[in-house]
């Protein structure tokens, strides 16, 4: 099967962006065939085509077994990883090193968008080790060279109670207040901006926030997807009831005027692994085409404590330097647990029972991953889920 004519008419049009954004930025298109998997690497200045002979059945159990792996802090994700890594990027590493790529800018294709990016490992470093990585869709290309604010503000909308189909997210009250400082409020955020938790969350009051064109806006609750419903994919509001993609597909402009809204919530990229991966761009797209410039997603239930604390790490890099991007703010949180350079609270009852929901299904087979004391959410699964779509700057 030939590559997409439409993929190849947009990869060209993409090489002036390149060259208008930072030196190193490179895009990789991808293309899931039944007996073969193809990418074109576009760089500002050559376009270039590879293949590798796996079916997309193949690939599918692949990224499968790879996902539950990097899903289990006991397991070890790496192998399989590797086995990934040959598949999706083997045949360009030497292209990308010639390039002298900083930043790789994915347009995913099919299941390819249940991959944790950020996990995929070449046998000694991770790739996020390697370089900057963001998802892109068509949304994303008119506003992907827009410069960043260099201060932002931000709103903040957490529940952390309880409600049916939903467990209670205690750590949000500390990681919305480690992010966001009320305007005459003790100092303590790294944002000044307003906070919503709970019964003060409502439709209502986050439509009135939104108004205020706040530059950062955080959502930490739980979206529940139903792929190809719009109607029954839904954000959790504070006050117990849902706020639909129909729903916000019928606001104008919802998210206009945000450079980055981040979803530090359960499931905000993936359903339920068994469509096509379109729903992992679902809000984000949706977002996008409502103003937001770039979305932060998840793509799995993420831990409560650790998360509260990669989040506050991702705003504390942002605003500490003029020039920091979001998705190297990011990066550098996410290597920071990697790596156990951040001070991190210790995992949170939440975190313990998502741990012993994931050892029961731990076989045989798998290889257990080494427990490092002085890492401990060096594992995948505390900083591989969250990935940026849309404008990285």
């Amino acid at each position: 099967m030939a590559v997409k004519v439409e993929q190849f008419r947009d990869s060209q049009g993409l090489m002036q962006d390149l060259r208008d954004l930072p030196a190193g930025t490179v895009a990789i298109y991808t293309l899931v065939g039944d007996e073969k998997y193809r990418t074109i690497l576009v760089t500002p200045d050559v376009q270039k085509a590879y293949e590798y002979p796996i079916g997309a059945a193949d690939l599918n159990r692949k990224i499968l077994a790879f996902r539950e792996a990097v899903q289990n802090p006991n397991l070890d994700p790496r192998p399989l990883g590797q086995e990934l890594y040959k598949i999706l990027l083997g045949n360009m590493a030497v292209d990308l090193q010639q390039a002298r790529a900083q930043t790789l800018m994915w347009s995913l294709d099919g299941t390819l968008r249940y991959v944790p990016l950020a996990a995929l490992f070449d046998g000694s470093r991770y790739l996020i080790e390697q370089y900057g990585l963001s998802v892109f869709t068509p949304a994303s290309n008119a506003r992907l060279k827009d410069p960043p604010d260099a201060r932002w503000t931000g709103v903040g909308f957490g529940v952390t109670k309880a409600h049916e189909g939903a467990v209670a997210l205690p750590g949000v009250i500390l990681e919305l207040a480690g992010i966001i400082h009320e305007n005459g409020g003790p100092r303590g955020g790294v944002l000044e901006g307003d906070v919503r938790t709970d019964e003060a969350f409502t439709e209502q009051s986050m439509r009135e926030e939104l108004r205020k064109r706040f530059t950062a806006v955080h959502i930490a609750s739980h979206f529940s997807f139903r792929p190809g419903d719009d109607t029954k994919s839904a954000l959790l509001i504070g006050d117990g009831s849902n706020f639909t993609l129909a729903q916000m597909r019928k606001v104008p402009n919802l998210f206009g005027g945000v450079q980055i809204l981040t979803l530090s919530a359960c499931n905000t990229g993936v359903g339920d692994n068994t469509g096509d991966g379109r729903e992992v761009e679902g809000f984000g797209v949706l977002a996008q085409r409502q103003g937001a410039k770039a979305v932060i997603a998840s793509l799995w239930s993420v831990a409560d404590a650790s998360t509260s604390g990669l989040m506050q790490e991702f705003y504390r890099f942002r605003e500490s330097a003029a020039g920091v991007t979001k998705l190297e703010a990011l990066r550098q949180a996410q290597l920071g647990f990697l790596r156990g350079n951040l001070n991190v609270p210790q995992s949170s009852t939440a975190d313990r029972s998502i741990h012993e929901a994931l050892r029961k299904q731990t076989g045989g087979e798998w290889i257990p991953y080494p427990l490092d004391p002085k890492a401990p959410y060096a594992h995948p699964f505390y900083w591989a889920a969250f990935f940026l779509m849309g404008n990285w700057l």
